[in-house]
């Protein structure tokens, strides 16, 4: 579940979001996935969107490395997350961890292309 970006978010869900982020962030790079679409791939987490709930989370994040097929690495993460969810609940003391959906940040990949147009608008 996406969440609309022009809802404004309260301190709390900025503040948990980032949290779950660097959490996040640290499991990803210590944990070995023993899967041949993860194994060469370096994954960020650029941003994580909590509900105003605390009780879903859409995390976006941006795949590095050869050869990868996005959509691939976005199914196969969603699904070997799962068994971490327990390790990262312990870490940041939760009693309930937020349900994740992962979801690939093409942000950067749109912004070069809308500088690419810009720059050749200038150059025309």
């Amino acid at each position: 579940m996406e969440y609309n970006k022009n809802i404004i978010r309260t301190s709390r869900q900025l503040k948990f979001g980032e949290n779950l982020r660097k959490s996040i962030s640290l499991i990803l790079q210590t944990h070995v996935f023993h899967d041949p679409i993860l194994d060469d791939v370096t994954i960020i987490v650029t941003e994580v969107r909590v509900s105003p709930d605390l009780s879903n989370a859409s995390v976006y994040i941006l795949a590095l490395g050869e050869n990868r097929n996005n959509s691939d690495i976005i199914d196969c993460i969603n699904l070997r997350f799962r068994k971490l969810v327990g390790p990262l609940t312990r870490e940041l003391k939760l009693r309930r961890a937020p349900k994740f959906n992962f979801i690939y940040d093409d942000s950067y990949e749109r912004q070069a292309y809308i500088d690419n147009l810009i720059a050749k608008a200038k150059r025309k």
